[in-house]
């Protein structure tokens, strides 16, 4: 697992946001985990879902979340944070269409999760921004 540290000067210097950032695409990992380290946010990178399985998640303050893991669908990885009762931010990521995106949001919702939204990759940092802004509180 890869890990970033970084701070923003504009946010408190005791705590920066933490974000998992989760897809089985190395590269997309390290492109997002750099947005996100660039948006003044701490990120932690991991490549599969069995790190929903875990309580550890409610650390987080968001989850970016491919829909599409080499070990689990999107309805399972969604079910995963349920059930860990994770209660901050969701945005999803995929190549997929538009469609299968809105699907899986209303699924998060359903099951009780604060989904903030979709990205469809490529990602840009405007975009994630935009989706995070509600951690900025």
């Amino acid at each position: 697992m890869l890990s970033f540290t970084h701070v923003n000067p504009s946010r408190s210097q005791d705590y920066a946001e933490k974000i998992l950032v989760l897809d089985d695409d190395l590269i997309v990992t390290e492109i997002l985990g750099q947005i996100v380290k660039n948006l003044g946010y701490y990120p932690i990178v991991a490549h599969n879902a069995s790190v929903l399985a875990s309580a550890k998640i409610r650390e987080f303050d968001a989850i970016l979340l491919d829909l599409w893991l080499s070990d689990s669908s999107a309805e399972e990885s969604l079910e995963m944070i349920a059930e860990q009762a994770f209660r901050g931010l969701i945005v999803l990521i995929s190549g997929l269409d538009n469609e299968a995106l809105e699907d899986a949001c209303e699924k998060g919702r359903s099951l009780g999760l604060r989904v903030n939204g979709y990205l469809r990759k490529p990602i840009s940092a405007e975009s994630l921004e935009a989706l995070l802004a509600d951690l900025d509180y």
